[in-house]
């Protein structure tokens, strides 16, 4: 009976080792280490120390020490061979118990990617297609070299050839996945004219490769096959590096691709990493749970990105305790962290990191935007779909409390959707051109004299006004302002907030997109323009009301997860809960 490291680091990638000890014992975190009374021996302070990073403990009092399988063999007398068993059962980990002659098959591989490694790193450096690709990116040498990234074609020699003078067998190339074999049985190099991102287990060893395109031919990505050494549902890239700070910041920053993390890791984010150009599994979850209580998730703000997101949303439902958590930052429509960056700046990417969205809100928003609440029907669908979902936490004290936060979270939805349909505010925008227009006619009432009374007459109508502006058309409308100056006007006023629209009105911003509020235009022109103005945004506001209507279901936006998409999303998580 025989298995490899491999598979004992992929069953110890996925257990906690603090939590399986307090099973035990009270575990308590102290910096990046946590510690608890050893379960070897009486005590009553905590002198076992346990490394969750490396998956270790030792005890400075007895002196036991080891990691989940010894935990197994020594505490609880399993055999070694029962142990991994037991434990690759709770992991969901299969593990073919059969004899194997090639046990040391592995440290080959390992050499022979460490050596493609450094071959692909050689080619980028002399190829200036690719180094300037990656400064149209805005990735500097340093970086480059940081990640080890590299270029798969030398027109001297190919990968194969290279390998081949070193002497490495057939066999151990293909099993190492570098090369492969072609229709004809000829063996060929995996990766042609790609670039490289070298892909690290936990133990900083290559195990595999992302490659990337240049020019637009498809695929644009493609990472090595699937072996015992690389599978990437159980890896997420770059965590070699970034664990260290993100067990010290307690928090991990996941994104889409290779390039997000490295240009990010470039700006000056460490905690970083991505799923292997698919979707985040649950083992990945898990992996992030290890350095961190509460993840980040910012995935790209497209269909696709938002999709990802929401069913990595649904997926932690099970998973999550109450040291397990996971939370979101959304990207404007159409973004990705690089395309962000060149945008905006890196400063306004830290403002949308500081505010995250936690995972009820982020499922809440999501989901409720793809219906209206207009209907009764609506209504009863949403909050058995918030019921469902909420089932699936196993957690008891975690499905109350959110359980409560979707009620009331719903129940807000559904008292603010019932204000707008009764005319609540109109203006979700504070800055919005429309509101702009309603402030160029409250500055023409203060500059206009002779129109005061016929502008607030034609306000006093409108059916475009919020409470405030109603409030401010009727303060002037009782109080005499025929003959008071502008300062005057102002000055008079005692409501705070409605001396506050007025200053706004008379700035320089609204006279230049709507001159007709200015002093010095023609009385007898504004007085024209200001009528056919609001009776344009009565009219606007009526069709506005019919566009509603006819999209009372669906919301249309491409940009949002329709009701039948989520309903999908969910058989996806629960189809493929059944699978492991």
């Amino acid at each position: 009976m025989a298995f490899s490291k491999t598979d004992l680091e992929r069953i110890k990638s996925k257990i906690i080792l603090s939590d399986e000890l307090a099973k035990k014992a009270k575990v308590v975190k102290k910096g990046k280490d946590s510690w608890c009374c050893c379960p070897f021996h009486e005590e009553k302070t905590p002198s076992c120390k346990i490394n969750d990073d490396i998956g270790t403990y030792y005890c400075f009092g007895c002196g036991a020490k080891g990691d989940i399988f010894s935990l197994y063999t020594d505490l609880y007398k399993y055999s070694f061979l029962d142990a991994v068993k037991e434990l690759s059962s709770k992991t969901g980990i299969t593990i073919n118990f059969q004899e194997n002659k090639n046990l040391n098959i592995n440290d080959d591989v390992f050499k022979i990617l460490e050596l493609a490694t450094k071959w692909f790193e050689k080619n980028l450096q002399n190829n200036s297609d690719c180094i300037n690709y990656f400064k149209k990116r805005n990735i500097d040498l340093n970086t480059i070299n940081f990640f080890r990234l590299g270029y798969s074609y030398n027109p001297e020699i190919s990968l194969y050839k290279y390998l081949k003078s070193l002497s490495f067998k057939d066999e151990d190339l293909l099993k190492s996945n570098v090369v492969k074999l072609d229709k004809n049985k000829k063996i060929k190099d995996f990766f042609y004219k790609r670039l490289i991102f070298p892909i690290n287990n936990l133990q900083n060893k290559v195990v595999g490769f992302g490659g990337r395109v240049i020019d637009n031919s498809n695929p644009k990505y493609i990472n090595s096959p699937e072996s015992s050494f690389f599978q990437k549902r159980y890896l997420l890239y770059n965590l070699n590096t970034a664990k260290e700070s993100a067990r010290e910041k307690n928090n991990i920053l996941m994104c889409e691709g290779y390039m997000d993390v490295i240009r990010l890791y470039q700006s000056g984010l460490k905690s970083i990493v991505a799923p292997l150009g698919t979707a985040l599994t649950e083992n990945q979850l898990l992996l992030a749970w290890k350095y961190s209580e509460k993840p980040t998730i910012m995935f790209d703000g497209d269909i696709a990105g938002k999709r990802a997101s929401y069913k990595s949303a649904l997926m932690s439902l099970p998973l999550l305790t109450p040291k397990k958590f996971l939370q979101f930052v959304i990207l404007p429509d159409g973004s990705d962290p690089d395309s962000y960056l060149n945008d905006y700046s890196f400063s306004e990417l830290l403002k949308l990191l500081k505010k995250p969205t936690s995972l009820v809100d982020f499922i809440f928003t999501q989901s409720s935007n793809a219906l209206s609440f207009n209907q009764t029907d609506d209504k009863i669908v949403f909050d058995k779909y918030l019921d469902d979902i909420v089932l699936t936490i196993k957690d008891n004290k975690i499905r109350y409390f959110y359980k409560n936060e979707f009620k009331n979270l719903f129940f807000n939805r559904l008292k603010l959707n019932k204000k707008s349909n009764t005319g609540g505010s109109f203006f979700t925008n504070p800055t919005s051109l429309m509101e702009k227009q309603i402030l160029s006619f409250i500055a023409a009432i203060i500059n206009h004299k002779s129109l005061r009374v016929f502008i607030i007459d034609n306000l006093k109508n409108a059916n475009f006004l919020d409470k405030t502006y109603q409030d401010l058309i009727s303060y002037l409308d009782k109080i005499d302002i025929s003959n008071l100056s502008s300062k005057e006007i102002i000055e008079l006023c005692q409501s705070k907030e409605i001396k506050k629209i007025l200053n706004k009105s008379l700035e320089n911003g609204i006279t230049e997109l709507f001159p007709y509020a200015g002093s010095k235009y023609d009385q007898n022109l504004a007085k024209s323009e200001i009528e056919d103005s609001v009776n344009n945004l009565n009219t606007r506001l009526s069709n506005l009301k019919k566009i509603n209507k006819s999209l009372d279901t669906f919301v249309s936006d491409t940009n949002s997860l329709n009701w039948s998409e989520l309903q999908k999303l969910k058989i996806e998580i629960e189809n493929d809960q059944e699978k492991i």
